[in-house]
């Protein structure tokens, strides 16, 4: 017997296991049995004894209220409250009863029998005299405020009680009543303690069968626990010496860097065939770990190497990989570096598409992505109030003919976008602000040339050319310079500049051209900067002519210079024209971008001339900001560096 268990390690288990679950199962068996028949008989009589309890605890509870009732009546002499009292006394009538008819013991039946006789002396006695009592205070025959035991027993005739009488109520004294009352609550109280007695010796007996059951079931494992030692220890000592290599094995093989490849052995039970096939598992497990991550590091770097964001999402495990690209076009921060391998993507998808201006389309686009429905078109969207443009599209990977993910491409297109619409506004301003003084020039010319008029009219069409021929000048020059700018071939000669002078020969030039629009100037002429002087009165050039064109029903124009600080200057330039929207202000100074507003469409423009301001004062080393508000007039602020008189010296 013992040679064919040794054949085979699953047979030696198999022993052990029987032998244990058989053991276990005759011990627990005979225990249950013992312990169970303990606890029903004492759960039996704790019931029981609970429901006498309950009911004693009944029973005086009506016994006192039916006393309160009866108080009452003497005093008020209420019939509602007879009436009541008559009530308890059918309940204490039921209640009494039931303790007689389940009396069982000695001290249950005499406890029965004294409820019995004390309700019977209370029915007898009290009960009467006090209803004579009442009926006496009605009738005038007893005038006392207060009930006074000689007045009861005055009005209650007294008849020779039992010589045997258990309760003796004397309606004639208040001390022998209020005695037998005491007498009568102690038969209920010592019932009552009698059977929390005998509960708690009950409760007694149940934990120490609890305790004794415990001890004999575990005395029994113990002893289960000795045989299986004895018996199963040979088997387990040789078991654990031949898989105790094999555990090694297996933890470097939980290890990543690592991949053991055990010696072979010349055993030829199950262990012994373990170990070889876990040899060779653990060759071929090298080979293609290697591959595999050579394979996954080339991946990775060429997804990390290209410019476009991508996701890829896991449909079983949710997982989320994404590229280095993802993180810069999202702003979002990389869990951990590592160009082996894809960054894993805490972040949720709903996240990424806060950023999104265009929300409802981007979720939709990823729902209907990952619902696998057909997606060869792409959608466009712009992120933080088009501040980026985003071209996304998305593809079902499949492995071996399952679909297993869908990977998400997101390219940057800022740069084609602006581009494209740049070209538009150049076309639709170009061909708009071209036509309009082509028009009126060919118009007049024509009028000119083929009509005969007075002198004066012809020097008015004639000034009407010229004004429309500096308008189309105006334009080139602006293209021209933004041309030069956008090449980075604007440049500025620079020298310390007056600028209470510039600002007076600019102001100057616009006073006269306009007869509606009051120019004030607040400017030190101990100031300079360092600058262009043609560059510095084509910016505030620019500024006054859209204050004076944006204000078309006229005003006050203010240009106020401070010089607070001791390392710039600001120059602000004030109207009261017609104000620019606030949603308008973060793209007032793109080129090309004009308010889209019905007042400013009269107006008209090409939108290149804050452009063009804003190069002109970055070129300078400085800034320009606006502060605007519909109906109200635009502040223009631009802040130069202050030129201080030891540069003078120095320069």
């Amino acid at each position: 017997m013992k040679a064919w268990i040794d054949q085979r390690i699953g047979r030696q288990f198999l022993f052990v296991f029987y032998l244990f679950i058989g053991l276990i199962l005759l011990t627990s068996l005979a225990v249950y049995m013992y312990t169970e028949n303990r606890i029903e008989q004492t759960t039996s009589s704790l019931e029981n004894i609970s429901e006498r309890r309950t009911n004693a605890t009944e029973l005086f509870e009506t016994w006192q209220s039916m006393q309160y009732e009866m108080r009452g009546y003497v005093i008020l002499g209420d019939d509602a409250m007879l009436a009541r009292v008559k009530e308890k006394q059918d309940l204490i009538e039921i209640q009494t009863a039931w303790f007689e008819t389940n009396a069982v013991t000695e001290k249950e039946k005499t406890y029965a029998s004294d409820a019995r006789t004390l309700f019977s002396a209370y029915q007898q006695r009290v009960m009467p005299s006090l209803e004579r009592y009442v009926i006496a205070k009605r009738e005038g025959t007893v005038t006392e405020p207060f009930l006074k035991m000689p007045t009861l027993g005055k009005v209650t005739p007294q008849a020779e009680p039992p010589a045997d009488r258990k309760f003796k109520i004397n309606s004639k004294s208040a001390a022998d009543m209020s005695a037998s009352i005491v007498d009568m609550e102690t038969v209920f109280t010592e019932y009552r303690n009698s059977l929390n007695e005998e509960e708690n010796q009950l409760r007694e007996q149940l934990a120490t069968h609890t305790k004794w059951a415990q001890v004999l079931w575990l005395l029994s494992l113990l002893a289960v626990l000795l045989v299986l030692f004895i018996v199963a220890r040979p088997y387990v000592k040789r078991l654990t010496g031949q898989l105790q290599e094999l555990i090694v094995n297996s933890e470097r093989l939980a290890d990543e860097r690592i991949i053991p490849i055990p010696a072979a052995v010349s055993s030829r039970n199950e262990v012994g065939q373990l170990t070889n096939s876990f040899r060779q598992m653990a060759s071929s497990l090298a080979t293609q770990r290697n591959q595999v991550e050579e394979e996954r590091e080339k991946t990775a770097r060429l997804l990390h190497s290209i410019r476009d964001a991508v996701i890829y999402v896991e449909h079983t495990t949710h997982e989320k990989f994404a590229n280095q690209a993802l993180f810069i076009m999202f702003n979002q921060a990389a869990t951990k570096r590592n160009e082996m391998d894809l960054y894993r993507l805490d972040a949720d998808l709903e996240e990424l598409g806060f950023q999104v201006d265009q929300k409802d389309s981007f979720f939709s686009f990823m729902r209907r992505a990952f619902d696998g429905e057909s997606m060869e078109e792409s959608v466009t969207f712009s992120m933080n109030q088009e501040e980026r443009f985003i071209q996304m599209y998305a593809e079902k990977i499949h492995l071996r003919g399952t679909r297993h993910g869908t990977m998400l491409v997101f390219r940057d297109v800022t740069q084609e976008t602006e581009v494209d619409r740049l070209k538009t506004e150049l076309v639709s301003t170009v061909s708009h602000e071209l036509r309009t003084p082509l028009t009126s020039i060919i118009g007049f010319t024509e009028l000119l040339r083929y009509r005969t008029m007075p002198a004066e009219r012809i020097d008015q069409y004639l000034g009407m050319i010229h004004q429309e021929t500096l308008r189309l000048e105006d334009l080139i020059s602006n293209l021209l310079d933004v041309q030069r700018m956008e090449s980075g071939k604007q440049t500025y000669h620079s020298r310390p500049e007056s600028l209470h002078t510039i600002l007076k020969e600019t102001i100057a030039i616009h006073q006269g051209a306009s007869e509606h629009h009051q120019l004030d100037l607040e400017c030190d002429t101990n100031l300079y900067v360092y600058g262009d002087r043609d560059r510095l009165s084509q910016l505030f050039t620019n500024l006054l002519h859209n204050a004076i064109k944006y204000s078309p029903e006229g005003g006050k124009v203010a240009v106020c210079v401070t010089n607070d600080k001791s390392d710039v200057i600001e120059i602000s330039i004030q109207d009261t024209g017609i104000g620019i929207p606030t949603s308008a202000l973060p793209k007032l100074f793109d080129k090309f971008y004009r308010v889209d507003n019905s007042a400013s469409r009269k107006i008209g423009g090409t939108g290149l001339g804050l452009a063009i301001c804003k190069e002109i004062a970055e070129g300078h080393g400085g800034t320009i900001r606006v502060d605007s508000s519909v109906g109200h007039g635009s502040t223009f602020t631009i802040i130069l560096p202050k030129y201080a008189a030891e540069d003078q010296l120095s320069s």
